[in-house]
């Protein structure tokens, strides 16, 4: 994905903020098929040029937002992490994940998470949930039960999180995602991490 944050000078952040916060005005207001390229650039008055600086194309500029988004979590959850197990450290992360992605709206969630869609795939590109479960999952390697592996159980959450949200996307939002997310979540984890006992 383009040029991390970091490595941008001040007036191209600006710019990649104004692409980005113009894209998800639209997104909220007329729905996903209106956020297109042109579209953006007109109504930021930026350059195509200016956009394909940043992002390869809609769905990179949007899986951005869980970039942004990781942030917001860390800063929210940050002593909640610090003093969870690791079992619980995932529950936070992506029951926080679920809430998040389905607050964007169900025509983001139909359109963002499909097979066509390589920006959610951890392995091809930066994807910040992934990498926060799989920075906790090696910090505590006690807790991960016998036969499985901090890069596998990063992997497979982040499988059964998509996975939740296309079935919910699938059914036009017919059901709780939070509830079910939070269920699910926790009949995998109680077999793969064991729970801190209160003496730990």
């Amino acid at each position: 994905m383009g040029r991390t944050d970091a490595e941008l000078t001040e007036s191209g952040k600006k710019t990649k903020d104004l692409i980005f916060q113009t894209a998800v005005k639209i997104l909220k207001e007329e729905g996903y098929d209106k956020v297109t390229v042109r579209r953006i650039c007109k109504e930021s008055n930026t350059s195509n040029g200016s956009f394909y600086h940043f992002f390869k194309n809609k769905d990179e500029l949007l899986a951005y937002y869980y970039t942004m988004s990781a942030e917001d979590f860390m800063e929210g959850q940050e002593e909640n992490m610090k003093n969870a197990d690791l079992y619980h450290q995932m529950l936070i992360c992506y029951k926080w994940y679920i809430r998040y992605t389905s607050e964007f709206g169900l025509d983001f969630c139909i359109n963002f998470f499909n097979s066509h869609n390589r920006a959610i795939d951890p392995m091809y590109m930066y994807n910040a949930f992934y990498e926060i479960s799989r920075k906790c999952l090696y910090e505590k390697p006690d807790e991960i039960k016998e036969g499985f592996t901090a890069d596998e159980i990063a992997k497979e959450l982040c499988i059964l999180a998509k996975g939740i949200i296309f079935d919910w996307s699938s059914s036009r939002g017919s059901y709780d995602i939070e509830h079910v997310a939070e269920r699910m979540f926790t009949v995998y984890l109680d077999g793969v991490i064991r729970k801190r006992t209160d003496g730990e």
